[in-house]
């Protein structure tokens, strides 16, 4: 997909399974991106170069960011510990990126 012409003007690429579910919110947009992609294996360029053990990439870059058969299902929150966390995240993460 990285080397699809149709991408090139494209600087980042994230492939999920559900884009409504993981753009609802700031919140669930890191969740989904950044537990579901191993970087060795799930991150893919229009080209790369290493320098020196550097690694360089060229866009567009690929993170593909779908759950993976051998990953576990994803866990449920119960209502007492989403209460919790709402009533902190206020302090923690201003409204306009929740």
């Amino acid at each position: 997909m990285a080397a699809w012409q149709d991408l090139a003007d494209w600087p980042l690429v994230i492939l999920v399974d559900n884009a409504h579910a993981a753009t609802i919110n700031l919140q669930e947009f890191l969740w989904t991106v950044f537990t579901r992609f191993e970087p060795a294996a799930d991150i893919h360029a229009g080209q790369s170069t290493v320098r020196r053990f550097h690694v360089g990439l060229q866009q567009p870059i690929v993170i593909d960011c779908r759950m993976k058969p051998w990953y576990p299902p994803v866990l449920e929150v119960d209502a007492a510990t989403k209460a919790k966390v709402d009533a902190k995240i206020g302090g923690m993460l201003p409204a306009r990126w929740r």
